[in-house]
């Protein structure tokens, strides 16, 4: 009898746990568009004695259990190219930089596993018309990390050229970016009320040697590719079957 009582509370025991497992288990439908989620982890309270904090993400679009996420802050100041020259954004130091070091800095082996390559559209059809065509988006690309482009911009932010009331699209550097060199303007503020900065698009501007960006303002906008003062605002698929949420 005794053995019996032993065997009996082994299996409710495991089957207490399967339960618990398995409700506490991650639901890859529980993420929605509009959700915000932390993964990965990057420096932005510019306290290198607290080590790097969490990345907090915009869900911008749920596809085939994956999720297209926006980084809701300005991570760091950098510009789109370090030199001045015509560039395409298969070839400028900004994909680079977010292939490699930003990748390698913000995610785990476990994290950047979850992040599938995704095949990047550097069409035509990407950038903007208004009223001078944007110049020549280059080969499409394949990357972990990328920007966005001006027509994802306009589908998921709103972002138009002529929308200057957008506080949708506009977004706050971190303390981080601010000492790396991004400019912020109090004039204009973002959803939260927090100080407005400007994010670099990955499609160019009218000549080679611009890139699209987000202005202050909310609204579409270029610049020279070696400005230094606008901030990197990552964007990447997640698998949500990996659970790194």
């Amino acid at each position: 009898m005794k053995k019996w009582s032993v065997l009996i509370a082994v299996l409710l025991t495991v089957l207490c746990l399967s339960v618990c497992h398995a409700e506490s288990a991650f639901d890859p439908a529980a993420v929605a568009v509009g959700d915000i989620v932390t993964f990965g982890h990057y420096e932005q309270d510019n306290d290198l004695d607290n080590g790097p904090e969490p990345i907090e993400w915009i869900v911008l679009d749920v596809q085939d259990g994956k999720a297209l996420l926006l980084s809701k802050y300005g991570l760091e100041a950098i510009p789109y190219n370090v030199d001045y020259v015509d560039v395409t954004w298969e070839t400028c130091t900004l994909r680079a930089w977010l292939n490699d070091h930003f990748l390698n800095k913000a995610f785990n082996a476990k994290e950047q596993a979850a992040i599938p390559t995704t095949k990047v559209d550097n069409s035509d059809a990407q950038g903007f018309d208004w009223p001078i065509k944007s110049a020549s988006g280059g080969n499409n690309t394949e990357d972990k990390a990328f920007l966005l482009s001006y027509a994802e911009a306009n589908r998921y932010l709103d972002v138009t050229r002529l929308d200057n009331e957008n506080t949708k699209s506009r977004v706050t550097p971190t303390e981080y970016a601010i000492k790396t060199g991004a400019y912020v303007i109090s004039a204009y503020t973002t959803a939260d009320g927090a100080p407005a900065g400007w994010w670099w698009l990955r499609s160019p501007g009218p000549l080679q040697s611009n890139a699209a960006m987000v202005f202050y303002v909310g609204a579409l906008n270029y610049n020279l590719v070696y400005d230094y003062i606008g901030v990197a605002r990552p964007a990447l698929w997640v698998d949500l079957k990996a659970g790194v949420f």
